[in-house]
């Protein structure tokens, strides 16, 4: 089957077991891979009911047809389970190597579920599956994991390991992919559910080939696109992504102070362009990708003093930056890296010390009572808090459960603080400054993320109103199902395919596995799988009401800036809502009815 390997690799970590199935080509061209992949096996194995920390839930990791071949950005793969921070459908898409490596030893889909009674490694090749003991790695860092991997199974291989953050279930724990670049799954807790099942690392080492339909023409097409990408990802390679510090600060968009305001008055101090000038050093790229937009950067002092380490991207420069108004870029880079080295994800971790930093402004809960000073504005100790937090020691143990349990938790009206949307902490694009985001996060499968329907800066502007949101995010969503689907990197598929489903996936998708494919079709794929991913959130207790926005979101405009007085009020929110679920072909409390599930062959 061109595009795909062809095999199914479940893990039963309770048994010790290993199964290997046939991917059929039927099954492949319904849910093409990565996120629909996911979503299927997870709807079909995930009882309603099943605690995201239990040997019930399953972690799935996913390629697609476009992985391991030549196309830009195919170095990726895709993770998802029921979140432990959510309790919802989670997916999280990342980089580096490790999607690559994991195709060439011959597996399309990695199934996880059970417990082990012991930690354990899965170690994958081309040649055979193992299950190994992993007690002396239990505790280890993941730049320490990894290393002591290498050491054990021999160089060349890719990794996906956790941090004690995810040993300890820090309900936002991520999965670190380390190797020739670090990535990580950062949103969600899927970190935590690999915890649970005691299940340390997964490393891969395979050099099989993918077969390609027709290469010399794919290679033709990409040859014709690629000057459009080199130049339309100029800023990616020069700085990466925290260029869009400086762009979203100065259209009164870059969430600050908890999100009180949206004007960071140092924004230039922990800018992309101040990264570059002071502390890059080189850049860095996933599997065959000439946009290089990762950068690893040298920090003169604290906790990683003269180390070369990632780069904080624009969410992190957000999260642990304006949210908390630290400007010292320095405590940023830190923070970030021990986030890394702990595995944690910057963005829940950020944006719950910024929502406990309100509460301790506004008398809600003192700095007694949480045994260290939170204070906006004052962070020399941030590196610090990501430890305490990943061993859940002293205040760490409150910040590792997530701003909404938190706000359950103390109470006194706390809950009008929150940022985030289900459970998710929300990234760094404005749910008030931007017309399309009330709705892109009220909409989205996974809470408060940024990689459903996408920001739209481009043509929002003052003119723009609500009306037309419905169906662009429509639109956007089914757009960003295909890309993780496939799996393409989101950069590289905005540039040279577009943000909305169109022709020029056609080719792509032909050259490869030789689909004769239309646009209708991946339209009605991509509604099939993110109908599906609606599906395992209603069976776990979704419906209109949780789709309301935080309160500050829709009760209180944006104080001052280029955005001011934007917010998104509930009636508008009502009305966009009541649009994009007719689109859909979901009820009124957005539940899919019998008629879609039927057209779109969900059982």
């Amino acid at each position: 089957m061109n595009g795909y390997m062809g095999k199914i690799l479940t893990i039963d970590l309770t048994e010790g077991s290993l199964r290997v199935e046939s991917l059929e080509e039927s099954f492949a061209r319904r849910y093409l891979g990565g996120n629909g992949f996911a979503a299927k096996f997870i709807y079909d194995l995930v009882p309603p009911h099943a605690e995201p920390l239990s040997p019930e839930n399953v972690v799935v990791l996913a390629t697609g047809p476009i992985n391991a071949t030549p196309v830009w950005g195919s170095g990726r793969a895709h993770a998802a389970s029921i979140s432990p921070l959510t309790g919802l459908f989670i997916d999280s898409n990342f980089g580096g190597s490790f999607g690559w490596m994991l195709k060439r030893t011959g597996y399309d889909v990695i199934v996880i579920s059970g417990t082990s009674p012991f930690p354990v490694v899965v170690s994958i090749t081309d040649d055979a599956v193992e299950i190994k003991n992993a007690v002396d790695l239990w505790g280890k860092t993941t730049s320490e994991t990894h290393a002591l991997l290498v050491e054990k199974q021999g160089p060349g291989l890719e990794s996906a390991v956790i941090g004690p953050a995810g040993e300890n279930g820090v309900a936002y724990a991520s999965v670190i992919c380390s190797g020739t670049r670090i990535s990580a799954a950062g949103r969600g807790g899927i970190g935590a559910v690999l915890g649970s099942k005691n299940l340390k690392a997964i490393t891969v080492r395979g050099a099989r080939s993918v077969a390609i339909e027709d290469p010399e023409r794919l290679k033709g097409y990409l040859k014709g696109l690629q000057p459009d990408l080199i130049q339309q990802a100029r800023g990616l390679t020069d700085i990466g992504t925290p260029i869009l510090v400086g762009i979203i600060n100065a259209s009164g968009r870059l969430g600050t102070h908890n999100n009180t305001r949206e004007v960071f008055d140092q924004a230039g101090a922990i800018s992309g362009e101040m990264i570059a000038r002071s502390y890059k050093h080189r850049n860095t790229a996933c599997h065959g990708c000439p946009v290089a937009c990762g950068k690893i950067v040298k920090v003169p002092g604290e906790k990683f003093a003269h180390r070369a380490v990632k780069m904080p991207e624009y969410e992190t420069l957000y999260a642990l930056g304006s949210m908390i108004d630290n400007g010292d870029l320095i405590s940023i880079i830190n923070g970030n890296a021990q986030c890394d080295e702990m595995g944690i994800d910057t963005i829940s971790f950020g944006v719950t010390l910024a929502f406990v930093a309100e509460c301790v402004e506004k008398g809600i809960v003192n700095t007694k009572d949480l045994g260290r000073s939170v204070r906006f504005g004052h962070w020399p100790h941030l590196s610090e808090l990501v430890r305490d937090t990943a061993m859940k020691t002293g205040i760490g143990d409150l910040l590792a459960r997530g701003s909404r349990a938190l706000a359950e938790r103390f109470g006194k009206g706390s809950e009008k603080l929150l940022y985030c949307q289900q459970g998710l902490e929300m990234a760094g694009h404005s749910a008030r400054g931007l017309r399309n985001m009330g709705l892109a996060y009220a909409t989205s499968t996974r809470g408060g993320s940024h990689h459903d329907a996408r920001p739209n800066y481009v043509t929002d502007n003052a003119e723009s109103g609500f009306d037309e949101q419905p169906e662009y995010c429509f639109h956007s969503q089914n757009n960003t199902v295909i890309g993780d689907s496939l799996v393409i990197c989101r950069f590289v598929q905005e540039r040279i395919l577009g943000t909305r489903l169109n022709d020029a996936y056609l080719p792509l998708l032909q050259h490869i596995t030789g689909w004769d494919i239309t646009v209708d079709e991946l339209e009605k794929i991509a509604d099939r799988i993110y109908t599906l991913e609606r599906v395992i959130n209603v069976q776990r207790g979704v419906q209109q009401s949780s789709a309301m926005l935080p309160w500050r979101v829709m009760n209180e405009p944006i104080p001052d800036g280029p955005s001011q007085g934007r917010c998104c009020p509930r009636s508008e929110l009502e009305k966009m809502l009541s649009t994009y679920y007719g689109l859909r072909g979901w009820d009124e409390d957005g539940i899919p009815t019998r008629e879609k599930l039927r057209e779109l062959g969900i059982e």
